[in-house]
């Protein structure tokens, strides 16, 4: 069996601050989003193999320095260029002649589950671990949803305008190596836009059955403002994070992030995130993303 993390995305969600990183290389709570990720793969899985686009190559290939990684680059440097999932994991197949049971998971979650245990519960059947939101009404036209029964996905929607249950897919897949030539008879078949993973699940759903996993302790798609600030104060326990190279002084900063260095003076900040340049003088702000370099001042 190989792992793979999925990590050739742009981000403009979360412009400005992802104009030129990648998103699984923010920071959270000092350290890139991708580490987090990176621990819950067992050690008998390392080398992991992670998927990246050509444009930011060169900032994963900084951060891949020294750890059980192993980068593999695709060609896009643009959004309209990009490949989407389901095909980025079809060119790694076909490329790389990765004919072994894949676990797979996107590179940009805030995740928390044992993994082990997610092999081990698809007893070599395609699995595919979900997430109950609480509420149908948030993953309305914005996640994959499934339909479960006896611990067996029955059906599965992405971003179904009337969702069927809570149950989101958090982006974390184990495919047998038997199920490898469907993807790529999937990805040959499926009209222009249909590269979410949903659309496969629900394709292959047709042809084989689908482990449903619902032992997922924490789960975020860290794709906005919003749940950015959210996985930081997930990693540091509600608390805010400064970077130690930031100069604070007169300020209340809570529950906020400041990226890097950054001057804060006579300001109050809540539930924000600043980047790294930025320069804050008697201002109060809520729930804002600050970009690089940005001077606000009154």
């Amino acid at each position: 069996m190989r792992a793979l993390i999925l990590a050739g995305g742009f981000a403009t969600r979360l412009w400005p601050i992802t104009l030129d990183r990648p998103k699984p290389l923010l920071p959270v709570a000092g350290r890139p989003l991708l580490d987090y990720l990176l621990e819950l793969i067992p050690a008998e899985l390392w080398p992991v193999l992670v998927s990246v686009n050509r444009r930011f190559a060169p900032a994963f290939a900084a951060w891949a320095a020294g750890k059980p990684v192993e980068l593999v680059v695709e060609g896009s440097v643009r959004e309209e260029e990009k490949l989407g999932a389901v095909r980025a994991l079809a060119w790694l197949v076909e490329q790389r002649g990765l004919w072994d049971d894949l676990l797979v998971l996107a590179g940009d979650n805030w995740l928390r589950l044992d993994l082990r245990r997610f092999v081990e519960a698809a007893r070599g059947q395609p699995a595919v671990a979900l997430f109950p939101l609480g509420d149908r009404a948030r993953a309305r036209r914005r996640y994959g949803v499934a339909l479960v029964a006896d611990g067996r996905l029955r059906a599965f929607q992405e971003k179904p305008e009337e969702p069927a249950s809570d149950l989101v897919s958090t982006a974390c897949y184990f495919f047998p190596r038997d199920v490898l030539p469907l993807l790529l008879e999937f990805v040959r078949a499926a009209p222009s836009g249909h590269d979410a993973p949903g659309y496969f699940l629900a394709w292959l759903l047709q042809r084989r059955a689908i482990a449903a996993f619902t032992e997922v302790a924490e789960w975020l798609d860290v794709g906005d403002r919003v749940s950015y600030i959210e996985a930081n104060l997930r990693a540091t326990g509600g608390r805010s994070w400064i970077h130690p190279e930031a100069e604070v002084r007169d300020a209340v900063v809570e529950r906020s992030v400041v990226l890097g260095p950054a001057r804060i003076l006579r300001a109050r900040l809540w539930e924000c995130v600043v980047d790294e340049g930025v320069q804050l003088e008697d201002v109060e702000l809520r729930g804002a993303l600050v970009g690089r370099g940005s001077w606000l001042r009154g």
